[in-house]
């Protein structure tokens, strides 16, 4: 019996969760990088953010500083941390040029989708930056740190879209690839949201940001549905 609820969950339910959710993660990312272009209109407070966004952004698209080996280390060491915090044990971890694999005790779906909207190097600069520096930190430091975490955003998001774009995903058979795509854009927006509230709290309104998302969701979900009554 458990073994067919899960059957009609992953054949019914999930898919249509995922519809459901699709628009609220679509608008979500919509909104977060409205934020981010309004915080890169702070030019003072965000122009090395910019900097590093942009910079990698543009280097990615021409084709240098590709970087695939290190996406897939960032990639894997996610799935493990994340099972770590679940209290799972890793028993083995591999990294290749193109891909990489991670043999867990048990996984489930924080686990499997942990690397498609948690920003490895972004945390890792965070941590890097609090362990070198205290409060004030230096203004060239924090100039720096700005730029590492522009290229470390722009870094997660441009992989993570070639990765579910050019190549089958094993992480997203779980909850099926329509829930586990909306709840990956719905989750990065949110915290592409956080993080440039974190960088630029005077600049970035989540609240605002996030009214407005709900609001044409809703709007959109409310015209489909006198559409088809």
């Amino acid at each position: 019996m458990a073994r067919r609820r899960k059957s009609l969950a992953s054949r019914f339910f999930n898919p249509a969760l995922g519809v459901v959710l699709a628009p609220a993660a679509a608008l979500c990312l919509l909104a977060a990088l409205g934020a981010l272009w309004d915080a890169a209109g702070a030019r003072k407070a965000s122009a090395w953010f910019t900097a590093g966004f942009l910079g990698y952004g543009g280097l990615y698209s021409f084709g240098f500083l590709r970087l695939r080996r290190a996406y897939v280390l960032a990639h894997e060491m996610t799935h493990a941390a994340a099972a770590w915090m679940m209290g799972e044990k890793v028993l083995g971890l591999s990294v290749g040029k193109e891909s990489g694999h991670v043999d867990l005790s048990r996984s489930n779906l924080f686990i499997s989708l942990a690397p498609y909207w948690v920003p490895f190097y972004a945390f890792a600069a965070v941590l890097a930056f609090r362990l070198a520096f205290g409060e004030p930190a230096p203004p060239a430091a924090k100039q720096a740190f700005l730029l590492v975490m522009g290229a470390a955003m722009a870094f997660h998001l441009l992989h993570t879209v070639e990765s579910l774009w050019t190549a089958r995903q094993s992480d997203l058979d779980g909850a099926g690839p329509v829930l586990s795509l909306s709840l990956i854009g719905l989750l990065n927006g949110l915290l592409l949201l956080a993080a440039l509230k974190s960088l630029f709290p005077s600049t970035v309104s989540v609240s605002g940001s996030l009214n407005w998302a709900w609001g044409a969701s809703s709007s959109a979900w409310a015209s489909l549905l006198r559409a088809v009554s």
